[in-house]
């Protein structure tokens, strides 16, 4: 009997596998489309990342999150971060910042799941003047920065 190779195709939480089968148990390797997720999920694979349902995949797909500019408010420097119709599992981090002649120091930082939103705010020493700016990361590591601003602390 002649034995071919065939392609199967597994799919499984929206992550696809292929793989080599013969003719001769061609049958036994049928595909099954995957049942709908009852819920929003994601787990932990091996690499340590996340593995999403297809419905969180949709959800995150809707999901959106950013910084705006900062602004001054007396000796306060504030700024807002926010997230909108995320999944409560995804983890967002916040943080305000200002330029120095090293490089960015954080001032003021907040870490939340889901959809919400903040201010952060430092105060500021009279008579110095800085850039500011802020910035959310999301549990990835993608980062979306806000427009600099620069203030003299009055």
């Amino acid at each position: 009997m002649k034995t071919m190779k065939k392609i199967g195709v597994a799919a499984a939480a929206g992550v696809f596998s292929i793989m080599p089968v013969s003719t001769s148990n061609a049958a036994a390797q049928g595909f099954t489309a995957p049942a709908p997720a009852a819920a929003v999920g994601a787990s932990t694979n091996s690499a340590g990342g996340q593995a999403l349902s297809l419905a969180a995949s949709v959800e995150a797909a809707r999901c959106s999150w950013g910084a705006n500019p900062p602004y001054l408010s007396g000796r306060t420097v504030n700024a807002s971060v926010w997230s909108s119709s995320c999944p409560g599992g995804f983890r967002y981090t916040g943080v305000l910042q200002r330029k120095r002649w090293y490089g960015w120091q954080d001032l003021a930082s907040r870490s939340w799941y889901g959809s919400m939103g903040f201010s952060l705010s430092k105060g500021c020493k009279a008579g110095t003047t800085f850039t500011y700016r802020s910035y959310v990361v999301d549990g990835v590591g993608t980062h979306k920065f806000s427009a600099q601003r620069r203030f003299k602390c009055r």
